[in-house]
């Protein structure tokens, strides 16, 4: 699995759990309405093996040679959110930001400790605790609450090759 299948299962079923959008941070797109979250990648190969499980996976006539090492990676997740007048009557952003926080908080905590893909396993290590991240911004305060999440998968890298076979004469053995 690299990096980017295990991300991309982590925000999708992060975004089902939580029921808002789980978007890009710093990214050129149009804001989505409150309440959202945004994620940003910290570190997304933190390697703990230099070298790794190495294997020949051979096919018939392909021959394939296959590097795996467990890594992790950190990702951080900000909610967000304003208050404001809605059809359901007055919401409060703090309130809600740091709720939808929580949700998440627990799902990684509790759900999404191990989640299971087609890839493989992505194995959540450690989840931080839930920090206020509001600001300022030019009249009212857009409230957000997040948290960091570091993970576990396996990386595997795979790359196709040839075997040369050396082969004796016939009643030449080696010793």
């Amino acid at each position: 699995m690299k990096f980017v299948e295990a991300r991309n299962e982590i925000v999708y079923k992060l975004e089902q759990h939580v029921c808002c959008p789980v978007i890009l941070s710093e990214q050129i797109a149009k804001q989505p309405e409150y309440p959202y979250c945004y994620y940003s990648v910290l570190a997304p190969r933190i390697s703990n093996h230099a070298f790794g499980l190495r294997e020949l996976v051979v096919d018939g006539d392909t021959q394939i040679v296959q590097r795996s090492e467990p890594v992790s990676a950190t990702m951080s997740f900000t909610f967000c959110s304003m208050n404001r007048e809605t059809e359901k009557g007055y919401i409060y952003g703090e309130d809600e930001a740091l709720e939808l926080a929580e949700k998440a908080h627990g799902f990684f905590l509790l759900n999404a400790h191990n989640i299971s893909s087609a890839n493989g396993d992505i194995v959540i290590n450690n989840v931080g605790a839930v920090a206020n991240r509001s600001n300022f911004l030019i009249e009212e305060t857009v409230r957000r609450y997040g948290f960091d999440v570091r993970f576990v998968f396996v990386r595997t890298d795979e790359m196709q090759t040839t075997i040369i076979r050396r082969e004796t004469p016939r009643g030449n053995t080696r010793k």
